[in-house]
């Protein structure tokens, strides 16, 4: 009996879970009409099951000019993740909200090969995607949050800390040192 409920709580739980997404990106669609244009940052990572999961954002801007920022769609991708597995992706999420390829203005990645490969990579495909639509081709900015994360991680700050007392500790401890900081 007991499984049975927890059972209906976690379905409903779920259900509203994806009404209330469903909602919130209606939203951004619906709100001064259809989004005239926009721009997309694109972020692939790795969870704890070596599941592949692209985020991608939109930036939209209505005939208003009244600026809207949401995360767009969210897809797991097992298997390999190369470029065109990618953009596969990108392409179900603007055909699913009725987006113009020729309205895409910019593209952010993370620079890895698989989004910015010169031929087969999500940038690549993206642009032809936009050209042939009509459009000009897209600017494209590479994020380094990724980069900047790892480096954090690898550095240790105690060797760092160390030198950074030391040299206060000596320049506190000579008053004629001290003088000449203040």
């Amino acid at each position: 009996m007991r499984s049975n409920v927890t059972r209906h709580l976690v379905d409903t739980s779920g259900n509203r879970v994806e009404n209330i997404a469903e909602n919130i990106s209606s939203q951004l669609f619906d709100k001064n009409g259809h989004v005239e244009w926009f721009s997309l940052a694109l972020d692939e990572s790795t969870d704890v099951s070596d599941t592949a999961q692209v985020l991608i954002y939109i930036r939209g801007v209505d005939k208003s000019y009244e600026m809207n920022e949401e995360l767009l769609d969210m897809y797991s991708i097992h298997g390999t993740t190369t470029g065109k597995d990618i953009f596969k992706g990108v392409e179900m999420a603007i055909n699913q909200k009725n987006l113009r390829w020729k309205n895409l203005k910019c593209i952010t990645t993370d620079g890895g090969k698989n989004m910015s490969g010169k031929d087969k990579g999500v940038v690549a495909l993206v642009s032809k995607a936009v050209e042939n639509d009509g459009g000009s081709k897209p600017l494209v900015l590479h994020c380094i949050i990724h980069q900047q994360s790892l480096c954090g991680k690898s550095l240790d700050m105690s060797e760092v800390l160390k030198l950074v007392i030391s040299t206060v500790n000596f320049i506190r401890s000579f008053g004629l040192n001290h003088r000449q900081f203040q």
